[in-house]
């Protein structure tokens, strides 16, 4: 997850003529910004300290690349329907339960719990719409 996921969020908004979508997707904008920011903060805290886990797999969520917005990118993003959005949040939802599961800094896991909450609400806020048949844009 990066700033890349949250701008093409901006860019479904911007592009989204119904109104209830276009306030969800700004609220899911506003949500993966802050989330970016608490956790880069938090990251850089938990790199210094020796990490209990061993694990390569859960430790490659500490080592984010920052990938450049490409044009081509976020027009092969924008053809995706809202069900392929869901699915995509369902899966991240999964990879952070899973890391929670076996994290245990505090600090860390204060906000990855947050944020757990939010993605877990937008889920079920994304299911009771009943739009998921709908493109994003």
């Amino acid at each position: 997850m990066n700033y890349k996921s949250a701008f093409i969020y901006k860019i479904a908004l911007r592009n989204e003529k119904r109104l209830i979508l276009q306030n969800f997707y700004n609220k899911i904008y506003q949500q993966k910004v802050e989330f970016q920011k608490d956790i880069d903060e938090k990251i850089e805290q938990v790199k210094k300290e020796i990490s209990p886990l061993k694990d390569p797999k859960l430790l490659s969520f500490y080592r984010r690349r920052r990938c450049e917005l490409s044009q081509l990118y976020l027009k092969y993003k924008m053809k995706h329907t809202y069900s392929r959005v869901y699915k995509r949040e369902l899966k991240s939802f999964k990879k952070y339960n899973t890391y929670l599961s076996k994290i245990n800094h505090a600090s860390v896991r204060e906000v990855l719990l947050a944020h757990k909450h939010t993605v877990k609400t937008n889920l079920i806020e994304m299911n009771n719409t009943g739009v998921m048949k709908f493109p994003i844009a």
